[in-house]
């Protein structure tokens, strides 16, 4: 190995160990791209919203996908949403990032998104799987994968009994039907109750 390549994971090690004195958490933060182009909200809300999350959860390090900031992140600099996906690829085939966050991206067939969210109304958190890249060609098919990896992600990070909810599209009914047969045979679902006039799991 080179000297240069030694030096620089015994300053990945200090820094690792500097960090976990700091925050009482050892070993290695996984660590999370955020692009901050190409989507619907501006690049501030973005930060700030990276602002949040780091400051809250502390078993993750945030680096930045974007135009420069006055932030605490490290940041990749890109000019264009085209060029932050590139940015993006290059850093996740090449390890330097464990995960990322984005927005139209085309992403291929047989991806979802499962995402956690923070309700605009009333700042609940909660679990949200889209067909972002499509888990199906078939959208009921899509809806009823989509509700189970959300639970499966919802008790990953701790909720032992999560609700589902189901969006009021088309197809909703189908789904509802097909989860509350899979309900019956074995696998537990919990139905939210909406707050509609009629109630039941459709939003």
């Amino acid at each position: 190995m080179e000297k240069e390549s030694i030096n620089k994971v015994i300053g990945e090690v200090f820094n690792e160990i500097g960090d976990g004195i700091k925050s009482g958490n050892f070993g290695r933060k996984i660590k999370i791209g955020l692009t901050t182009l190409g989507g619907e909200h501006g690049v501030d809300e973005i930060v700030k919203g990276a602002m949040l999350a780091s400051r809250k959860y502390g078993d993750f390090e945030i680096v930045l996908i974007g135009p420069k900031v006055d932030a605490p992140f490290k940041v990749y600099e890109a000019n264009d949403a085209e060029e932050t996906h590139k940015i993006m690829e290059e850093l996740l085939d090449s390890g330097e990032i464990d995960g990322c966050v984005t927005q139209h991206y085309n992403f291929p067939i047989g991806v979802s998104t499962v995402g956690r969210v923070i309700t605009p109304g009333k700042g609940k958190e909660m679990i949200l799987a889209t067909t972002t890249g499509t888990s199906s060609v078939n959208r009921v098919e899509g809806m009823v994968k989509n509700a189970i990896y959300g639970i499966i992600a919802a008790k990953s990070i701790g909720i032992k009994n999560p609700t589902v909810g189901i969006l009021n599209l088309d197809g909703a009914r189908q789904v509802e039907k097909i989860l509350k047969e899979i309900s019956k045979k074995g696998y537990e679902i919990n139905f939210a109750d909406s707050l509609r006039e009629d109630g039941g799991c459709v939003m």
